[in-house]
């Protein structure tokens, strides 16, 4: 099911727009014996670096894990000027609601972290070719567009790039892992906090007032 991005809320809807994307289409990249969705059963979607205590206690266990950590944030202003994103006149009240828009780049660690028993080498491998699908190429721009526009703001793929293998003991476990690939993703902000200025909805005017010519013209 897909989330609609929240541009007012843009960090959290960010995050819970991409975790929404990634498990589902995680999810419906693995079959099961009978051709269910079966990859959030084989693969554990995390939207941070893994704290010890989740490695621990998934290793060595039958889930592999895919972890996305916020790594950096890019802060931009639209224009010059007050970058104001949208106007809402409110007739009640007779104001302007002003509210600033900003462009931001969300760059995000992407790691895989697989061993023997979640599939090893070929967990991480599988792993690494979804995320692919996921986030290169024109139609996984599109498909993540879709699946967050609802109407106001979406997140846009920029780059999914880097990533090496590497191999590591953890409690003399033998973990697989894919680590130093970045994914960047574009969204537009707009602040939740108004900005009211007044307007001014009708001019009094005396109704004796004349506008008496210059006859020297």
């Amino acid at each position: 099911m897909s989330t609609p991005y929240n541009p007012e809320i843009y960090l959290e809807s960010s995050i819970r727009c991409l975790r929404s994307y990634i498990e589902t289409n995680v999810d419906q990249a693995v079959l099961d014996d009978g051709q269910n969705p079966a990859g959030l059963e084989v693969y554990e979607v995390t939207m941070e670096f893994p704290p010890d205590e989740m490695i621990m206690s998934y290793v060595p266990g039958k889930k592999s894990i895919i972890h996305f950590e916020l790594d950096d944030i890019e802060d931009h202003i639209l224009s010059f000027g007050r970058n104001v994103a949208q106007s809402v006149y409110d007739v009640n009240s007779a104001t302007i609601t002003e509210r600033e828009g900003r462009r931001h780049i969300l760059n995000f660690d992407v790691g895989i972290w697989a061993w023997d028993k979640s599939g090893g080498i070929t967990a991480r491998l599988r792993a690494r070719q979804i995320l692919s699908n996921l986030f290169t190429g024109s139609m996984a721009i599109e498909r993540l567009r879709d699946w967050t526009d609802g109407g106001d703001g979406m997140l846009e793929i920029l780059s999914y790039s880097g990533g090496h293998f590497m191999a590591e003991f953890i409690n003399d476990v033998r973990v697989f892992r894919q680590i130093n690939s970045t994914l960047s993703i574009r969204v537009f902000s707009r602040t939740p906090t108004p900005f009211v200025t007044p307007t001014v909805e009708e001019i009094d005017q005396d109704t004796d007032l004349l506008i008496v010519p210059d006859l020297h013209l």
